[in-house]
């Protein structure tokens, strides 16, 4: 193995505190529905029910994407892609030498820039989660490590 790059989402929220800011959140929530429900507005539960599932929810999806990685091996003569949350859910090898590093502007100039590896007719998006300053760093580094088709660099 020559290099590995790794490549993960800048997360803010440690996954020891997702728990602690579920909580925190839903707090002034069931407390105004018991306040409300005391008095009489016993619709207020089922709301504030469905208003924590959906908050769950979208913490679940958010600590999913958060440990999402994509590992980029380079090697003498092939490279692998490995994509997943937990493990590798996808890998896919490609020829070293047959490959090339592209970064793709988006006709919209609000949309980010596609960093993609090419062996022939098959494309792969890499670094999606990466801003476009990083993806450009990383795209310079990828043609220095694989280098034009059909010519391996010296490194």
């Amino acid at each position: 193995m020559i290099h590995d790059i790794v490549i993960k989402p800048n997360n803010s929220l440690k996954p020891e505190w997702l728990t602690q800011t579920i909580v925190i959140i839903s707090i002034p929530s069931v407390f105004v529905a018991a306040m409300l429900a005391a008095k009489g507005f016993w619709m207020m539960v089922p709301f504030t029910a469905l208003q924590l599932v959906a908050l769950v929810y979208g913490f679940h999806k958010y600590r999913k994407r958060a440990n999402w990685t994509e590992r980029i091996r380079i090697s003498e003569d092939l490279i692998v892609l490995e994509r997943g949350s937990d493990c590798c859910e996808e890998r896919i090898k490609l020829p070293r030498h047959w490959s090339k590093v592209e970064l793709e502007p988006r006709p919209d100039r609000l949309k980010p820039n596609r960093l993609v590896l090419r062996t022939g007719m098959q494309t792969y998006e890499v670094a999606s989660c990466l801003t476009d300053s990083e993806r450009i760093g990383l795209s310079d580094r990828l043609k220095v490590l694989i280098g034009p088709v059909c010519r391996t660099p010296n490194i």
